[in-house]
């Protein structure tokens, strides 16, 4: 019969020591092996550059929507068409917005001629200070000694068209040379009728031409305070085709008007076509 020898354990806590030993170093070995193991740097650098390039971005963003909104009047304005008038008045050209490459269009200066080749038809009518007169189409005009005064037909049954004057003496005209100014109403089916004052003339006017946008010649009619030559009105009537008138291109019934005096020859002309 075997009997145990000396060192031998029959119950078996010989073994779970020995396990117990292996466990302890197994976990000291994977200790030091963990402080062996030196983690690599944040990327601090990486980060921050992530984070100036989504702000950037934010920015970058924002402003367009900002610029976005600024300009959407601008474009709702640009757009927007302007509807048909019964009531013309071509005496300015459009309002245009200055852009950096455009230069401004000069003032139109008159320019004096010799006399006229063919012999005048128009009217001279001398009158007295708030004398009325009315002109064929319905528009009256009257004169006082600081200027033209005028009130065009009513534009419909209880509507009554307000007085209006142009004055000659507030600084904006210059009297010492020749000049026109020029103002007026219509209808693309009635036509327009056109007046205006002429100022800073050396003789009497006897006439005056209106040069229609087809190069027809129009005699108008002269108006002067009595004893007063150096400036007066003029008035005149163009008609236009309808569809002429109503065409996009279609910009300005008149392209100039001619002063004339008793001889035929030019005092005061202006050119207000292309």
């Amino acid at each position: 019969m075997n009997h145990p020898t000396a060192g031998t354990d029959t119950t078996g806590a010989g073994g779970e020591g020995a396990a117990d030993a292996t466990g302890q170093r197994l976990r000291e070995a994977f200790t030091e092996a963990a402080y062996d193991v030196t983690p690599p740097p944040v990327p601090l650098e990486a980060i921050e550059r992530d984070g100036r390039r989504r702000r950037r971005r934010r920015r970058a963003a924002a402003l367009s929507t900002g610029c976005g909104l600024l300009l959407a009047p601008l474009v709702v304005l640009a757009l927007r068409p302007d509807g048909p008038s019964s009531t013309v008045r071509p005496m300015a050209p459009p309002s245009a917005i200055p852009s950096a490459s455009a230069s401004p269009s000069p003032t139109p200066r008159p320019t004096l001629t010799s006399a006229t080749s063919t012999p005048l038809a128009g009217k001279v009518r001398v009158v007295a200070p708030d004398e009325r007169v009315t002109t064929e189409e319905g528009t009256e005009l009257w004169l006082t000694a600081d200027g033209k005064h005028w009130r065009d037909p009513d534009p419909e049954p209880g509507v009554t068209s307000p007085d209006e004057f142009r004055s000659l003496v507030d600084g904006n005209l210059d009297t010492g040379e020749p000049g026109l100014s020029m103002q007026g109403s219509g209808s693309a089916g009635g036509g327009y009728t056109f007046h205006g004052l002429f100022y800073g003339v050396r003789s009497a006017a006897a006439g005056v031409r209106i040069t229609a946008y087809d190069g027809k010649v129009v005699d108008g009619t002269v108006l002067r305070l009595k004893g007063n030559t150096s400036w007066g009105v003029y008035y005149g009537h163009v008609k236009v085709p309808e569809d002429v008138a109503r065409s996009l291109d279609f910009e300005n019934p008149v392209h100039k008007v001619t002063v004339y005096d008793g001889d035929d020859k030019v005092i005061a002309e202006m050119d207000f076509g292309p």
